[in-house]
């Protein structure tokens, strides 16, 4: 499953509330699941833990979750959202374009995206 921007946070709400829905890779690109206030504070389950380190799970169907963010990107904030929830993978944090950060078209073109789904296609 590949989750751009919002999306990310309609595919995390949705893995928890199913999960029966078992994808071998969770890849959130250009992610706001950790935005202060706006969204982390108001996910479906609510982050738990002892104030202020309140942490956010893995969705317990995926097999693998693997996060993409721009540090220049506007929404992908704060950046490195393992230190928001707990089972990443790998929480990748590099430059994906000089401008345009946060366009889908960049996230799925960069290195990291193409290294995290290349062992998952039959090509």
């Amino acid at each position: 499953m590949i989750a751009h921007s919002l999306g990310s946070v309609v595919a995390y709400e949705a893995l928890h509330a199913h999960p029966e829905l078992q994808p071998e890779l969770f890849l959130t690109l250009g992610s706001p699941l950790a935005l202060p206030q706006a969204v982390f504070h108001r996910l479906c389950p609510t982050p738990h833990g002892a104030t202020p380190h309140l942490n956010g799970q893995r969705p317990p169907g995926a097999g693998r979750w693997v996060n993409v963010a721009d540090p220049g990107d506007p929404v992908a904030v704060p950046p490195q959202l393992s230190r928001y929830f707990k089972g990443l993978s790998l929480d990748h944090t590099a430059a994906i374009a000089p401008f345009d950060f946060h366009q889908a078209k960049n996230y799925l073109r960069s290195a990291a995206t193409a290294a995290t789904i290349g062992p998952y296609l039959d090509l």
